[in-house]
């Protein structure tokens, strides 16, 4: 089926009509109707091949951020429609300073960058400039640290279980020079 732009807006209106904000203020989440995934799949033959992830940005002005940021959940982990979110872009929406695209990406199912001490960096950044956006950038800053803590506790964990003797015995250098021969 070609992709029609009216026909793709009309198709997204039924997909979010049938996503249900549930949940009191902070610990929101969205549920889905059992015609939803039907009605995301018709959507996806509407969908051009590339430009999707901005595509549907600006299709969904108007529809609160977590259920915009949950249809990108779904797509981005969803095998039907591997390749359509382009990911990255959504991670660089944190630095593009625009207030819905941060609120957005905040409740996307990634972080700001691959590093984490940068996640938390960006996150510490955005928390000062949009404190109206608490609500959904403490939840990821605490995810944030809960990961570079487990990064550095496996850090930890493997300078302790394989870090070289102080000294170096003559058996040991000769053993690492027979594994450099092979």
């Amino acid at each position: 089926m070609p992709s029609s732009l009216p026909a793709a807006r009309e198709q997204l209106e039924l997909v979010y009509s049938l996503m249900y904000i549930e949940g009191r203020p902070g610990y929101e989440q969205v549920a889905f109707a059992d015609l939803m995934f039907t009605a995301l799949s018709d959507l996806l033959d509407y969908l051009p091949e590339e430009g999707v992830t901005e595509l549907l940005f600006r299709l969904s002005e108007g529809v609160d951020a977590i259920k915009v940021a949950e249809l990108y959940n779904v797509l981005i982990w969803s095998t039907d429609a591997r390749g359509m979110i382009d990911a990255e872009e959504i991670q660089e929406w944190f630095y593009t300073k625009q207030r819905r695209r941060i609120e957005i990406a905040a409740q996307v199912d990634l972080f700001p960058s691959n590093s984490m001490d940068e996640s938390e960096r960006v996150i510490a950044g955005l928390r000062k400039q949009f404190p109206d956006l608490e609500h959904v950038l403490k939840p990821l800053a605490k995810e944030v640290k809960a990961q570079l803590k487990e990064e550095r506790a496996w850090s930890d964990y493997r300078k302790e279980t394989f870090e070289m003797p102080k000294e170096m015995t003559p058996g040991i250098m000769k053993i690492i020079k027979d594994i450099k021969l092979r």
